[in-house]
């Protein structure tokens, strides 16, 4: 079965949008802090990684498996220029300061880094030891306790570099030891440059995302590093404005503004343009009969009647799979009445799936499918959770000009919205050619 681990395939057609990604980060002038938004659920984290792969050829994150599977095309394409760091800010939600955590995530990354490229010469290894200890110290200095700070910034002052500001002496001190650690500069390439890919910033607590942000903002603004921000930017956003006091004079899209100011370039991921196909590609792990993987395709083919979510469509490709097992006998393709049993296949497993709360209605009174039926023909019910549902199609496809204040639901909805009911268009399709008698086998046949 699928699990939510994140992978470096790609089956969901993003390979040119890694490399415009990847192209971007090594040719960019730093600093710079890039952002992949992405509802949850669509695949950011797997993305980063492999964006991570186009450009160093390595993911520590990822298994020898999984990296094998990966292949060779689209591997190391600035592994000369580039070092990466990898940092997951919701393990870390709970640190006091979030930025010194990140810090130290950087040492040990870029410590390993250097112990696995054999580079035992005297002279760098001490060089990358004083870099370490010296990224070492500095965690030290932006962790100290604020009542602290002021007296250990003027001590590291007098010692080091006398009158400047603490922000900028710290700043300058962690250029210093991070050009240490990374590649020399080679003609004809870009600057060397320390990449770190921050991921599920928009999953830790509102206080705790603006800190880290603060943080980056006021230590990390170096020439050498590159920062991508994988997020929901609507999230961070809510989170800065919780931190940020509401006022007449300071409106909530200031939010906006400040992320603007930290980070001007943003992708978003595109959803997908065919769940069906994705879905056909992730049977392939749960069902091992090709013939069975079509038959599911050939129901669907045509349809908007799946949610463009990699993740809501593993959980679905993994019911499928518990289910086919209890098939009577292999599909015949060329057989009318068998794409009609697919398409109540996959109809009781979306329902199962997404909708459990009308499941269990309907498992518990065959003739609920009636009300679904009626809900998704209709925009009346009598049924508050038949009510809530989104549909994605207006009611008549054939009426272009409604009568005004005529209301109707969006052709267009939320492609992230959990309350969608996509699998509306595959119900209307069936209409009456079945009965809710019919379904019986497939919602008493269940997998527990």
């Amino acid at each position: 079965m699928h699990n939510d681990e994140p992978t470096l395939r790609d089956i969901l057609d993003r390979e040119s949008l890694v490399e415009e990604v990847g192209e971007a980060i090594a040719t960019c002038t730093p600093p710079q802090v890039f952002g992949i938004h992405g509802d949850w659920g669509l695949g950011k984290t797997s993305f980063l990684h492999q964006v991570q792969w186009y450009l160093t050829g390595r993911c520590p994150q990822q298994s020898e498996e999984e990296t094998g599977k990966a292949g060779q095309s689209a591997k190391g394409k600035h592994e000369k220029t580039v070092q990466a760091v990898w940092f997951d800010a919701w393990r870390y939600q709970h640190e006091d300061v979030p930025v010194v955590a990140l810090l130290q995530e950087m040492r040990a990354q870029l410590s390993w880094g250097h112990q696995i490229s054999g580079a035992t010469a005297r002279k760098l290894e001490i060089s990358v030891r004083g870099a370490l200890f010296s990224m070492e110290e500095l965690t030290k200095k932006i962790g100290v306790q604020p009542s602290k700070f002021r007296d250990a910034s003027r001590e590291w002052e007098a010692k080091n570099l006398a009158v400047s500001l603490p922000s900028h002496t710290l700043r300058e001190h962690l250029r210093q030891a991070i050009g240490q650690l990374l590649p020399k500069k080679k003609k004809n390439f870009p600057p060397p440059r320390l990449v770190v890919f921050i991921d599920d910033i928009d999953r830790c607590e509102p206080e705790v995302a603006y800190r880290l942000l603060e943080g980056l903002k006021i230590y990390l603004t170096l020439d050498n590093c590159v920062f991508i921000l994988g997020m929901n930017q609507k999230a961070i956003e809510d989170a800065i404005d919780s931190q940020m006091k509401v006022t007449a004079d300071n409106p909530k899209s200031r939010a906006a503004a400040y992320m603007e100011k930290l980070c001007q370039n943003v992708w978003q991921l595109p959803t997908i343009r065919d769940p069906g196909e994705v879905l056909r590609s992730l049977l392939e792990q749960t069902v091992e009969s090709e013939r069975v993987r079509t038959w599911i395709r050939n129901a669907v083919r045509g349809f908007s009647c799946l949610p463009p979510n990699p993740r809501r469509l593993k959980g679905l490709a993994n019911l499928i799979g518990r289910l086919v097992p209890r098939l009577p006998s292999e599909p015949d393709l060329t057989d009318e009445a068998a794409i009609i049993e697919a398409r109540m296949l996959v109809i009781v497993a979306s329902i199962y799936q997404f909708h459990p709360e009308l499941y269990v209605r309907w498992e518990a009174d065959l003739d609920f499918y009636q009300r679904i039926f009626d809900r998704c023909n209709s925009d009346e019910s009598n049924i508050p959770i038949l009510q809530s549902l989104v549909l994605p199609k207006q009611r008549s496809e054939t009426d272009t000009e409604p009568t005004p204040g005529d209301e109707r639901e969006s052709t267009y909805p939320d492609p992230t919205g959990t309350d969608v009911f996509w699998i509306q268009p595959l119900i209307l399709k069936l209409g009456t050619e079945v009965t809710p008698e019919q379904f019986k086998p497939y919602l008493h046949g269940r997998a527990e």
